[in-house]
Parts: C-alpha cells; sequence; structure tokens
C-alpha cells in the first residue's frame, strides 16, 4: 500500500528539551502523523541508533513508517525507510542496498526530480519552500521550480521547509505531504498540534476535490 505522507513529522529534540524523543513521537502519531523521520543531527553513531530502535518500536506500533535521515547503515539495521539529499550516498547505491525500502530525496531543481525519478526514488522532498529555523543554510524555492517539478515527475512530492498550518491552502494540489518540525514538536501540546494539522491537510483537500 503506497506511504500516506500527508503529516511528515520531522524530528528535532531541539524544540522539546525537557520531554524524550519517544514521547513526542508518540504524541505525533496519537494525533494523526502518516509518517515519521529521524533527524537529529547532533546525535552519533551509537546514540542515534539507540533513537532509531526506540522510534521503530514505537511506529510499528501505530503502523507508521519510519524513515531515517541520511544514515543507510541505521536504516538496514531498524530495517526503516532513508531519506537523503543531494551530497549524501548516491541514490543507485541507496535503492541498491536497499531494494525495496521507501527512499526520499531532497531536490531542488527539475533537473534533480527527473533525476531522482529515473534512479529509484520513493518520494521526493522538495524546497526549502519557506524560510526556516531548522536548517538556515537553505535555499527558498520559487513557485515556478515548485510548479516545474510537479509537472515533471509523477512521484509523490513532500514540501519541506518552514511549512505551518497557515501554508496549507497555497500548496494543496502541488504536493502529497507536508514535512514540519517546529509547527509540531515546538507546540506545548504535540499531540494537539497534530491533529490540527491534519484536519486542516483534509479539509483544504476535500476543498479541492468539491471543486472538480
Amino acid at each position: 500500500m503506497p506511504n500516506d505522507y500527508s503529516v511528515y513529522a520531522v524530528t528535532d529534540r531541539r524544540f522539546h528539551p525537557g520531554l524524550p524523543l519517544t514521547d513526542a513521537v508518540e504524541a505525533t502519531l496519537r494525533g494523526g502523523a502518516t509518517i515519521i523521520q529521524l533527524r537529529e543531527k547532533e546525535a552519533q553513531g551509537k546514540e542515534f541508533l539507540e533513537q532509531a530502535v526506540a522510534l521503530k518500536q514505537v511506529t510499528d506500533q501505530y503502523g507508521v513508517p519510519l524513515i531515517i535521515n541520511d544514515r543507510i547503515d541505521i536504516a538496514q539495521i531498524v530495517q526503516a525507510g532513508l531519506h537523503i539529499g543531494q551530497e549524501d550516498i548516491p541514490l543507485r547505491e541507496a535503492r541498491r542496498l536497499l531494494p525495496d525500502a521507501t527512499i526520499g530525496v531532497s531536490v531542488s531543481t527539475v533537473a534533480q526530480a527527473v533525476q531522482a525519478e529515473q534512479d529509484g526514488a520513493t518520494y521526493l522532498g522538495v524546497g526549502s519552500l519557506y524560510p526556516t529555523a531548522t536548517k538556515t543554510d537553505a535555499s527558498q524555492m520559487t513557485q515556478e521550480t515548485l510548479y516545474a517539478i510537479r509537472q515533471a515527475v509523477e512521484l509523490p512530492l513532500v514540501g519541506i521547509g518552514g511549512i505551518t498550518k497557515q501554508h496549507i491552502p497555497a500548496l494543496v494540489g502541488l504536493i502529497e505531504g507536508y514535512a514540519v518540525v517546529s509547527a509540531l514538536f515546538a507546540e506545548r501540546d504535540i499531540e494537539r498540534a497534530t491533529r490540527d494539522f491534519k484536519t486542516t491537510v483534509e479539509a483544504m483537500r476535500q476543498t479541492v476535490s468539491d471543486r472538480v
């Protein structure tokens, strides 16, 4: 069954220092997160693996896919999906090592998107769509580029970068998923924030569907 990328929750412990990572992730899952990406830039090998093992147990309980950012070795160990950028392991090699896994690739140009589709990506992360505090050096993608990528590939697109609930109306119909970090994990009530975000996504999609 295809993945549901609607609420693609990306972890960042900096936003909830007093709350264990597994508890924060489980709160998003109770709120309706449809996919979880473990992205902890400050965690090294052993710690990252421990986090991945713990989160895989939680996501399996909810029947939601876990995606590992960058670390193909850890994705292999815990049997999770993988998300890579343009400077990470080449997609063809990742696909050879993880033939059946969900593999997402961050792209910022039409050429990168087309190449990723040809090389076996499962979905594409497109952005940065808006300014983001989690990756301050990210270049912002223009609406024209987003439209062009949408026209050029058939893969699901997951918007990345600074997305909040307020941005959903402008993006519905262009992308299949919304990668969110602070809009969920920086909130006092993570479960409620996730539920509100998902409700907005579903309402906007229904509005578009009713127009067709």
